[in-house]
């Protein structure tokens, strides 16, 4: 961000030297030059979207929660996926997740080139027609054959983080 602020302040310095007349034909070139710039930095583009989509199997699906004020308790879960387990990311932004009896439909957007945000519409047996967030999970280890999705986030009631680990 420094180098950004010291191009404003060379161009805003540049411009008091300049005549009026020859102003503008100098400060078109470097304004496109730093607008280019600006956006091609702050690219959020999606990871490699052919490697992230597919139909995944679930090696293990582990979940903490660490109470704080009146729950004050603590859960902890590791599901081991079995054959007929799968995450099935498609490239429209939705997952199809069958684990064990559960079968659950949510949706995905990128918050960035390394997160997804997940949203729930059918979870664990409950619909949420307007969608429910489950949460800005980030991406990692991401190859042809597998992949992990980790989640980490604090609410009133405590922290909570899941770790996912798929592979194909």
């Amino acid at each position: 961000m420094k180098s950004r602020s010291k191009f404003l302040l060379q161009v805003h310095s540049t411009q008091r030297g300049c005549k009026k007349g020859s102003q503008l034909k100098f400060i078109i070139p470097i304004v496109t030059v730093f607008i280019v710039f600006a956006s091609s930095s702050c690219d959020k583009s999606p990871i490699n979207d052919s490697l992230l989509t597919g139909k995944w199997s679930i090696v293990n699906d582990s979940t903490l929660l660490q109470g704080a004020g009146a729950l004050q308790t603590s859960i902890h879960s590791n599901y081991i996926g079995v054959p007929t387990d799968y995450f099935n990311i498609t490239s429209n932004g939705n997952i199809y997740v069958k684990e064990g009896a559960n079968l659950d439909t949510l949706s995905y957007t990128y918050a960035s080139t390394t997160k997804i945000n997940i949203i729930g519409y059918y979870v664990n047996g409950t619909t949420y027609p307007d969608g429910a967030s489950l949460g800005t999970y980030v991406i990692s280890g991401l190859t042809n054959n597998s992949v992990t999705l980790n989640l980490s986030e604090t609410t009133p009631d405590g922290t909570e983080t899941e770790i996912i680990n798929l592979k194909k």
